[in-house]
């Protein structure tokens, strides 16, 4: 259905993709990943049609068109049902006009033009998408801008397939969802495979990765890699890559020592020659020889010097691997922090019910939960930010933490990032070497903390607070828009990390891998586990399951409809009765 070949993109002569191939087929997702800037979302719009192409092609097979859905904020003033019907142009223009129709002459004519062009059955379609996606009927009505971001993601993915086409292209589609949302999005995908449905999707979700992909592409500095499969066989092959770059770049730099050394061989030799020119009897004869020689040691020292020219053009770039050697630092097992019988509630709210918390500096804990199920205000509350309406908090003083917002920006507290670290005591040399073995770029030192990225100010956040010999980390959703090589380097550093920390997260791996107890809040009571190593699928499949009752009711309905519709569709042609036929 999609067909890329040797797809190239340059601004400014600089090369953003090179080469790039990929095909897509019905039914089968392919997942793009990589670092943040490495072409990913300038090759969705190279295939849709927004960027000019410096090389190569783009085609796409007769009967399909791609439906883009961007990754950023969708800023609509509208209603819900308005938002959706955009899926259909043309009967968003005439359900604007039946609503505006004052005359009952106009208006009914409209109704008729409605209901002749399918309108009122799109608005069913509509109401059975938005229960697929887990949202109430009349929410149709609700103001667009009344959801929140992970809703409004939701319906920017729902309207794409309400489009009905075949193609689409999801830029970061799990963006802003929790787990349960991100869930009920792998289940429609799946379905959606199942229909024929084509789909690129962009993501830094390793475990969504997983879970969807039937192929993997990795762009990094313009170029691609793919395997079939998900982000694991992906990380096993560029492993083995680098280990291949590795080795072969090795191969070309003993050639280039070699040639080096042969060209060092013939200038000693020909200044021997040179010398024995001098003392010869015939000085006519070895003199004629010597510089016959000579050329033709010159000859060879600027053919060998091309051929070293030419194999440093071919040698692979092999990227420095992560190597850390910070937490020079031990810490103790002691009291952390404690809550017994805290409560929250925001006026009539009540966010907290009786939860009780108790963790040790050394302990690793994940909070986890849907979207405004209260897992910031726990925090804040056990930091000292809030104070909760009822019960005790305990919080040891005498242990050096540190606190990373959600807002991450607001954590630095100097203009640029050299100056924020040189407050520590940290030495400039020592802080050159830290900031490289986490993937910052030797001008990225110098620059200004507002002109970082997300991930980067990330990084550098962690770096501070470790290099700050801290022995307890609060972090409010560190990996929120996280890129995959940010995601890495963060992984590094906590598994390093001497002390302890607690966590807010909707990434799965992130979870599984550091939170040794879990939160879970659920519908304000705190629900405790006191290992991952079971973490599973299982675990946030009974998060995701902790919808409303009549949500989940509202779901069966639509599956038996859906269910009921699908066979009427696949039922083969009714056959006459042969015994009536004339």
């Amino acid at each position: 259905m999609l067909h890329v070949k040797d797809l190239s993109v340059s601004f400014d002569n600089l090369d953003i993709l090179k080469k790039i191939d990929l095909d897509l087929s019905p039914g089968e997702v392919l997942a793009l990943t990589g670092p943040n800037g490495c072409g990913k979302t300038t090759l969705l719009r190279s295939i849709v049609g927004e960027i000019a192409l410096s090389g190569g092609s783009v085609q796409i097979e007769r009967g399909y068109w791609p439906v883009y859905v961007r990754q950023e904020d969708i800023d609509y003033r509208g209603s819900t049902g308005n938002y959706l019907f955009g899926a259909r142009p043309e009967l968003l223009k005439l359900r604007e006009k039946l609503e505006a129709a004052a005359d009952p002459l106009a208006h009914a004519e409209y109704i008729n033009e409605y209901h002749a062009i399918g309108g009122f059955d799109f608005e069913e379609e509509i109401v059975l998408t938005l229960v697929d996606f887990g949202f109430e009927r009349d929410e149709i009505h609700k103001g667009f801008d009344e959801h929140s971001q992970g809703q409004k993601r939701l319906l920017s993915i729902m309207r794409a397939l309400l489009s009905r086409s075949k193609l689409l292209l999801l830029d970061e589609p799990t963006n802003h969802l929790d787990i349960a949302m991100t869930l009920r999005l792998e289940e429609i995908i799946s379905r959606l495979k199942r229909r024929g449905t084509g789909i690129i999707v962009v993501s830094h979700d390793r475990t969504f990765i997983d879970r969807v992909a039937d192929k993997t592409i990795y762009l990094k500095f313009g170029q691609s890699l793919s395997v079939n499969g998900g982000y694991s066989l992906m990380l096993e092959h560029l492993e083995s890559d680098s280990l291949s770059r590795q080795k072969e770049a090795g191969e070309i730099d003993r050639k280039i020592r070699q040639l080096e050394a042969e060209i060092v061989r013939r200038k000693n030799w020909s200044a021997s020659k040179e010398a024995s020119k001098r003392h010869a009897r015939d000085k006519g004869y070895v003199g004629h020889m010597a510089a016959k020689q000579a050329r033709r040691a010159m000859a060879v020292q600027k053919r060998t010097g091309k051929l070293i020219d030419e194999l440093k053009e071919k040698k692979p770039f092999v990227e420095k691997p992560l190597s850390f050697s910070l937490s020079d630092y031990t810490v103790s097992r002691r009291k952390m922090v404690s809550a017994e019988d805290i409560s929250f509630s925001y006026e009539a709210d009540e966010i907290i019910s009786g939860a009780f918390v108790d963790i040790d500096t050394t302990d690793r804990v994940g909070i986890i939960g849907q979207n405004g199920s209260g897992k910031t205000t726990l925090m804040k509350c056990l930091i000292g930010e809030l104070e909760p309406s009822s019960g005790k908090i305990y919080r040891n003083e005498g242990v050096r933490w540190a606190y990373i917002p959600q807002n991450v920006l607001n954590f630095f507290e100097r203009k640029t990032l050299i100056e924020e670290f040189l407050s520590t005591g940290i030495e400039e040399e020592k802080l050159r070497s830290h900031l490289a073995n986490i993937r910052f770029r030797r001008e990225r030192a110098m620059a200004r903390i507002s002109d970082l990225s997300h991930g980067e100010l990330m990084r550098a956040a962690l770096l501070k607070v470790i290099a700050s010999k801290a022995e307890f980390i609060f972090m409010d959703e560190p990996t929120n828009h996280l890129d995959i090589e940010s995601l890495e380097v963060m992984d590094d550093l906590l598994a390093g990390f001497p002390g302890g920390f607690v966590f807010i997260s909707h990434d799965r791996r992130f979870i599984a891998s550091h939170g040794q107890r879990l939160f879970f809040i659920d519908r304000g009571i705190l629900k405790s586990f006191q290992s991952t190593s079971r973490v599973d699928v299982r675990l946030f499949r009974q998060i995701s399951d902790d919808i409303s009752y009549a949500a989940r009711e509202a779901e069966m309905r639509r599956r038996r409809s859906q269910d009921d519709w699908e066979s009427v569709e696949k039922a083969p042609p009714e056959e006459k009765d042969e015994d009536t036929e004339d």
